[in-house]
């Protein structure tokens, strides 16, 4: 019996293949035809991925089942995993251990929201001792997320949430973030990531937060600046995005305040150590 916390890997409902086939042209011909191209054109390259139809469809749900754009896109998780070697290479969950357990940074919902998406805030304020935490591990650990996040078909066809919560930052913070820190994770969100991000969302945000946004703005394309909404303290700004009914207190939401956090999600993470050996390998040939 699976848990509040668990990976979802069940297979896509009815409701969910409509969606799909609404957004992403998924039909059975559709993803038969896709992924024996995919597997051709891939035996064909200089990438070294595994090649079955699961494994296929986490690429080709993003890049609505055009495998060219597939390819591409695992040429760019290839790319990105070869520059960022020192921090990404056979990275485990263990790696990252404490920032979910000890520190709880990152509180993945147990919930979806009204268009069935998953939920997270990364908290980037009070919560994060930068003393302990680096903003490269907050990085292995949102990468560490993603990888489970594409096990969940429901999360593949419906995409994610983000939620950044600066409630609480000071000086210290923003000394503790990079222009390549910034640059790094929005070329992974935008460029190497087979995951549908449709929203972030930024809240609690203090004046300071104009410092940190000088490091990110100059690597934000038109596309993901779209989906980027700034809400400082207004919650009901927030609740145009995502119902209120899918939100917690601490959002001005109609469910409980969240008493739980990665400390209870990462166990969900170890039953998965296989896939992730499995992702572990992709790369250049």
């Amino acid at each position: 019996m699976s848990g509040p916390f668990d990976i979802d890997t069940s297979a896509p409902s009815a409701e969910l293949l409509a969606v799909a086939k609404e957004e992403l042209r998924e039909t059975p011909e559709v993803r038969a035809a896709a992924i024996e191209e995919l597997r051709k054109l891939l035996k064909a390259s200089d990438l070294n991925f595994p090649d079955d139809d699961d494994f296929l469809l986490i690429y080709l749900r993003p890049t609505k089942f055009y495998p060219e754009s597939a390819l591409k896109l695992m040429r760019n998780v290839a790319e990105f995993n070869k520059n960022y070697k020192e921090l990404l290479h056979n990275l485990m969950p263990a790696d990252v251990k404490d920032v979910f357990v000890d520190h709880g940074l990152i509180n993945i919902f147990t919930n979806r929201d009204q268009k069935g998406r998953r939920l997270m805030v990364v908290h980037m304020g009070e919560a994060w001792n930068t003393k302990v935490v680096t903003e490269d591990q907050i990085f292995r650990a949102l990468y560490t997320i993603q990888k489970l996040a594409v096990l969940e078909p429901a999360t593949q066809i419906n995409g994610a949430v983000v939620i950044y919560d600066f409630k609480g930052m000071g000086m210290g913070h923003v000394k503790a973030m990079s222009t390549s820190g910034a640059k790094r994770l929005l070329t992974f969100i935008q460029e190497a990531c087979p995951l549908r991000m449709k929203a972030v969302h930024f809240v609690n945000e203090p004046m300071i937060f104009n410092m940190v946004w000088s490091l990110f703005k100059p690597f934000v394309k038109e596309k993901l600046n779209k989906r980027m909404f700034f809400h400082g303290e207004k919650m009901a700004k927030l609740h145009e995005h995502v119902n209120k009914d899918f939100l917690p207190a601490n959002y001005g939401g109609s469910l409980p305040e969240l008493n739980y956090g990665g400390k209870e999600w990462y166990p969900a993470a170890e039953k998965h150590i296989e896939f992730i050996k499995k992702w572990n390998t992709c790369g250049f040939k």
